[in-house]
């Protein structure tokens, strides 16, 4: 089932915390995905903002261009 043989596989941290705590060390892939991982929830939460105020416009909008385009469909049919 597991191969024990791969001892030269490069295997990919999951849990890199004692790793993040030394900026100087990180390598330039490790800074971008902590930036990422820090980010993203102030990225959710502008994303949620808009969403909860823009809700009832945005369903209008899609509402207005599905009936549109059903109205364009039955005039092509006919």
């Amino acid at each position: 089932m597991f191969r024990k043989n791969d001892k030269d596989r490069n295997l990919k941290k999951i849990f890199q915390w004692e790793d993040y705590l030394n900026w100087s060390k990180m390598s330039a892939e490790q800074k971008v995905n902590l930036k990422r991982a820090c980010l993203f929830p102030l990225f959710a939460l502008i994303v949620y903002n808009f969403l909860s105020e823009f809700t009832y416009a945005i369903l209008l909008l899609v509402c207005i261009y599905l009936l549109i385009r059903l109205r364009n469909r039955r005039r092509i049919s006919k």
